[in-house]
């Protein structure tokens, strides 16, 4: 069980591979410098009814550029098989400045920090252990919110063509509806507003259901080093 924590949260080196595990296979490059047209809350469709070809372009690209141009967020991350326990993984994430994450499996749990080029870790509530991060990912040390998360480029660029795009029907998400778009396994969802984000998204494959939320962006973020033994 152990080692299936820390094939989630491979490398372990930061919270970007960890949101994005599963749901692309590479990275692709970021579009910040493009940001789309902000979109009201009147366009989101209710149940039912359609959206404008205009009206998904928006939504999507907004969405999407919102997340990426947040100085921090709160994402949970759920991997559900049929086999043993759901694993969850929580990252807190600073743009610029680094991470908080946990990654748990029934009782077993895995926890980091990273700070600038300093990672703290430790399994479980064992003593915190201070390594350096690896050079050859200097954007996780960073905390780079602008590559949260990899498909997003895929979603970006298949919204100039929303045709391409199926509408699901709307979901509420914390009391908020949310308008959905399916991109063959991909179900994403965007809340309404001129401020709204990519809020969730699933996907399926054949043995793990995959589901991922953006709790919150741009709230206070405690990334205090913790007391190494």
């Amino acid at each position: 069980m152990e080692e299936s924590l820390r094939l989630f949260m491979v490398p372990v080196v930061g919270a970007v591979a960890l949101v994005v595990a599963g749901c692309a296979a590479e990275k692709a490059p970021s579009v910040r410098g493009t940001a789309a047209p902000s979109v009201a809350a009147e366009v989101v469709p209710a149940a039912g009814q359609t959206a404008s070809s205009a009206d998904v372009t928006r939504i999507v690209r907004t969405g999407i550029e919102r997340v990426r141009s947040a100085s921090s967020l709160h994402m949970v991350k759920t991997a559900e098989s049929d086999q043993g326990s759901p694993t969850v993984m929580d990252l807190r994430m600073v743009a610029g400045k680094g991470s908080r994450t946990s990654v748990r499996e029934g009782d077993r749990a895995i926890e980091e920090i990273v700070i600038g080029a300093d990672l703290f870790s430790r399994d479980g509530y064992g003593p915190w252990e201070r390594y350096a991060v690896d050079p050859e990912h200097p954007s996780m040390s960073s905390g780079e919110v602008a590559a949260i998360p990899t498909f997003a480029q895929s979603l970006y660029e298949q919204a100039a063509h929303p045709e391409a795009l199926a509408i699901v029907e709307p979901v509420k998400i914390d009391g908020v509806r949310c308008f959905g778009v399916q991109s063959g396994t991909l179900i994403a969802y965007f809340t309404p507003g001129d401020g709204g984000y990519l809020r969730r998204w699933t996907q399926r494959t054949p043995i793990t259901h995959l589901t991922t939320d953006i709790t919150e962006l741009d709230k206070p973020i405690d990334l205090k080093p913790p007391t190494v033994r």
